[in-house]
């Protein structure tokens, strides 16, 4: 429920602080006064695009915000959807700078425009002159019935059917639209996959070669400084290893004079020892590290093999190369049973469609079993609102083809004539007539559905006198649950009101603005008078508007 607006430095409105509270709630004043600014800068804290026109020609930005109370709505999952704080009065607010840049704010957060529209479809519906052209959408249409028949599971089920059948649609197109170039593809993909196939790639392999092709490239250096250093260890005159066997024993003798050199002797010994090892692992390495030109020639090329293939698939392992490998092998696979993934296709295409047809017909057998009570219900509002020779008759068409919306579309048909058969709402209805039928249809929505805050932005055009107060009562009723605002030039409805704003245009320092307030009771009477017969309301135009409040 909206519970206050504030709108500075937008078109005529220098500054306009408003509070509202629930019920029918009527916005009067004389034509030009504003009204539809106001509900402009609602519209445009709501999500609406915005530009620099709506700019009041001072040198601030415009600032429009929106207090509402949301307990009563279930929103908590789209505040979480969004990464919002969720608080039960709700602040939206909308900035616009000179230069036109725009800002939106919920809670003080900073989010998207599309993010202020998504949340402002569920606080406001707002209903204009205009907005009967919707009516005549039998989208628009199928919507209302199936709110009127609760048809939420239903249509979510074969939505869902439907989903899944439009996937299999989109798979299957996919397969055929590639049948050709997949085919032309296989031999180049067998070509790929036998060449890889054909090297013998192993994990590993390459960094061993590179530590071959290393030792191969040195062989020489390496010999020659294997060989002379076991040499220096075990061959020379005199060599390591008896310089080390001459100490041990001149160690070994003095431990009995100081027991010192025992640990020393010992270490000598192990160092000997080792030494004697490595002496060994040289010699080794001297026999076994002989020039290989041969060897060394296959290594080189077995490296720029892999290097090849790397460079050809853009990768830099071996383990992406057999990730490669095994990727087209896979496509050939699929390639070469292409013709059995075109018939499974078919078939799954076949069998999806069926299932939403089945599940759709549910859906349409729910809805055919409502259409009486939703005629009914119609007929019957439409008779409080000065239709007393209403008709209203709801078909549901068999597509040709299956829409998310269903199996069929609903053509509603109306006449408001007596003897009259009812004919298309495009046809049959003039704009006053289709926006009390309209005003007839949100008030059966609003028993069956959670409204949001209903806003009529004069919609009792073409109406006037008992008419117009069968409307005013209609609307009083829809208010009972809902908080409903109607912007209104007629006497009948602005008495309806549980209460009264009035809009009005005064000039100061030079420049017109607009304001709106509250009226009193008193106030009220005094207004409504007016509209009645004039500025200068008579006795009897007084009494009238007493009556028209009290009536309300």
């Amino acid at each position: 429920m909206l519970r206050h607006l504030s709108i500075r430095n937008f078109a005529i409105i220098r500054e306009l602080e408003i509070d509202f509270q629930g019920g029918l709630l009527t916005v009067t004043g004389e034509t030009g006064a504003g009204k539809s600014i106001i509900l402009g800068a609602l519209s445009l804290v709501l999500g609406e695009r915005a530009d620099t026109s709506v700019m009041d020609g001072s040198q601030e930005k415009c600032v429009v915000e929106a207090e509402f109370d949301i307990s009563a709505y279930a929103l908590r999952s789209f505040f979480e959807q969004e990464d919002l704080d969720y608080e039960p009065h709700c602040l939206l607010r909308r900035e616009i700078t000179l230069s036109g840049k725009s800002r939106a704010f919920i809670n003080d957060t900073p989010v998207t425009v599309q993010q202020l529209k998504e949340l402002g479809e569920y606080l406001v519906d707002i209903h204009s002159q205009h907005e009967t052209l919707s009516l005549k959408d039998r989208r628009y249409q199928v919507e209302i019935l199936d709110a009127f028949a609760k048809s939420g599971e239903k249509l979510l089920a074969y939505q869902t059917a439907y989903k899944a059948f439009k996937e299999a649609e989109k798979s299957l197109r996919s397969l055929e639209s590639s049948d050709g170039s997949l085919q032309a593809d296989l031999d180049f993909f067998r070509f790929q996959w036998q060449e890889l196939e054909d090297a013998s790639l192993k994990v590993g392999e390459q960094e061993d070669l590179e530590q071959e092709q290393a030792r191969l490239e040195h062989a020489g250096e390496i010999s020659k400084t294997a060989f002379e250093g076991a040499a220096l260890l075990k061959d020379a005159e005199p060599s390591i290893h008896d310089q080390l066997s001459q100490l041990s024993g001149a160690l070994r003798n003095l431990i009995k004079v100081d027991a010192r050199f025992e640990s020393l002797h010992e270490r000598l010994t192990s160092a000997d020892i080792e030494l004697s090892d490595i002496a060994r692992e040289l010699e080794n390495i001297a026999d076994t590290t002989p020039a290989d030109g041969q060897r060394l020639e296959l290594v080189v090329n077995r490296l720029n093999l892999i290097q090849s293939l790397q460079n050809k698939h853009r990768v830099n392992s071996i383990e992406e190369l057999e990730q490669k490998r095994f990727w087209l092998e896979d496509e050939i696979h699929r390639i070469e049973h292409l013709d059995e993934s075109l018939a499974n296709a078919r078939n799954l295409v076949v069998e999806r469609r069926a299932e939403a047809t089945k599940v759709g017909e549910v859906l349409s057998e729910h809805r055919a079993s409502y259409i009486p009570a939703l005629e009914q219900e119609l007929v019957s509002l439409l008779n409080q609102v000065g239709m007393p020779h209403a008709k209203v008759h709801i078909a549901l068409e068999k597509l040709e083809q299956m829409q998310e919306a269903g199996l069929e579309e609903v053509q509603m048909r109306f006449s408001s004539n007596a003897g009259m058969a009812p004919q298309p709402l495009h046809k049959a209805a003039s704009g006053g007539e289709l926006s009390r039928l309209m005003l007839c249809l949100k008030s059966i929505l609003a028993e069956n559905t959670a409204l949001a805050t209903l806003i009529f932005d004069e919609i009792d055009t073409g109406i006037s006198g008992e008419v117009a107060a069968k409307v005013g009562r209609l609307m009083r009723q829809l208010a009972k649950g809902h908080q409903v605002i109607s912007i209104t030039h007629l006497p009948q409805i602005a008495g309806s009101g549980m209460a009264q704003y009035f809009v009005y245009k005064e000039v100061r320092d030079g420049k017109t603005h607009t304001g709106m307030r509250l009226l009193s009771d008193e106030e009220r009477i005094q207004e409504l008078a007016k509209m009645l017969s004039g500025d200068n309301p008579s006795s009897s135009a007084m009494a009238n508007a007493k009556e028209l409040m009290l009536n309300g």
